[in-house]
Formats: structure tokens, C-alpha cells, sequence
């Protein structure tokens, strides 16, 4: 073998290595993946006597991060909202007040409430596992005397709120809802703000 030939075989054994290098190189990065969004779904069951005795509002904060509200007409209300940037904060308020006088020689009033809360990253996907709220409930069989103050119940112990930090952590938060029932007075109510709903993160 000449030195021409062996020159030419080095040449082409070189080039080989190389591309085959090349294609180690060309391999995708691995796409980080990161929290970008997520979104809640609040869900409120009422009986039939607490629809038909009380206006009951349902405060809750949608996907601009503001508090909205709606009026509960029949025993069953959702509300799905997405949230498109993090952080943030969900949560939702059920806040019932007697329409008139109660006409009825016995109420059964039955409530309950959950919230869900799924952290997503930028393709859409579920990151962890999502929070799901303990089941809040409040029921109980009363006279027209004690409706007012039983629907005061409602409004103290039927609210969740949670903060979502930028990373998707979900953590405690109190939210100040604008239509809080009055204290001193159960079938008074205190003004609404115009405000949107206010919160104030604590530890786990």
C-alpha cells in the first residue's frame, strides 16, 4: 500500500469520528419543565329550603385574579376558572341572607363545599398531584327563630382560599371577601366593596 492510499484511508476514518461526534452533539436539551398556570374548580351544594329561604351569593376569585360573584339559584353551582399566570390565589366564599320572614315552622338547611386547585406547566400538563380542599359542610333542622343566625354559620365556616406561588407551591392564604354578614346583626348586611378580594400569605 502506497502512502498516497494510506493518506486517504486516515482522511476518511477522521470524518467518520467526526460526524459521528456531531451527532452526539446535535441530541435536544431536555425541555425544563416548569410551573406557568393552573386552575380551580369550586363546587357548592345547598338544600332546597336554603335556596328557597336565602339569597345566596357565592364570592369567588376568577381567573384575573379578582374577586367576582354570582347568586346560587338552584342547589348546585360550579365554577371552573384558569389562572394564565402565576402566582396567585383561588378561593370562594358561600355567604347566604334571608330573603324575608321565615314562613316555615322547620328549615333543613344543608351546605357544602370544595375546592380544587391543579397547578399545569407550559404544555398543559398536571404538575404533582392537584390540592383538593377537606369537605366543608354545615347542616342542621331549625326553627324560623334561629334561620338568621344559622345562615351567619354558613357564611363563617364555608370559605377556603389558597395561594399559588410562582414555582406552583400552594400554600395558606385569608382572603377578605367584600360581603361579609354582619356580626352584631345575622339578616344585616355589611356593604360590599367595590374592591377586588384581598389576601395575605402564611406559612403551610
Amino acid at each position: 500500500m502506497n502512502a498516497k492510499k494510506l493518506f486517504l484511508m486516515l482522511l476518511a476514518a477522521l470524518a467518520f469520528v467526526s460526524c459521528g461526534s456531531n451527532d452526539d452533539n446535535d441530541e435536544p436539551t431536555p425541555e425544563v419543565t416548569k410551573a406557568t398556570s393552573a386552575k380551580a374548580e369550586y363546587v357548592v351544594h345547598l338544600s332546597q329550603d336554603l335556596v328557597d329561604a336565602a339569597n345566596v351569593t357565592i364570592y369567588y376569585i376568577g381567573g384575573d385574579g379578582q374577586q367576582a360573584q354570582e347568586t346560587a339559584t338552584t342547589t348546585t353551582w360550579t365554577k371552573t376558572v384558569s389562572f394564565a399566570t402565576l402566582p396567585g390565589q383561588a378561593g370562594f366564599s358561600v355567604q347566604p341572607r334571608l330573603k324575608g320572614d321565615p314562613s316555615l315552622e322547620e328549615y333543613t338547611i344543608e351546605a357544602d363545599g370544595k375546592m380544587t386547585v391543579t397547578v399545569l406547566d407550559q404544555k398543559g400538563n398536571t404538575i404533582g398531584n392537584p390540592y383538593v380542599s377537606r369537605k366543608l359542610e354545615v347542616k342542621g333542622q331549625l326553627g324560623p327563630d334561629y334561620l338568621g343566625q344559622y345562615l351567619t354559620r354558613i357564611s363563617t365556616r364555608l370559605f377556603e382560599a389558597k395561594a399559588i406561588a410562582a414555582d406552583g407551591i400552594i400554600t395558606d392564604t385569608t382572603i377578605t371577601w367584600g360581603g361579609n354578614a354582619d356580626d352584631d346583626d345575622p339578616n344585616r348586611d355589611t356593604e360590599v366593596s367595590n374592591d377586588g378580594a384581598t389576601g395575605t400569605t402564611r406559612n403551610k
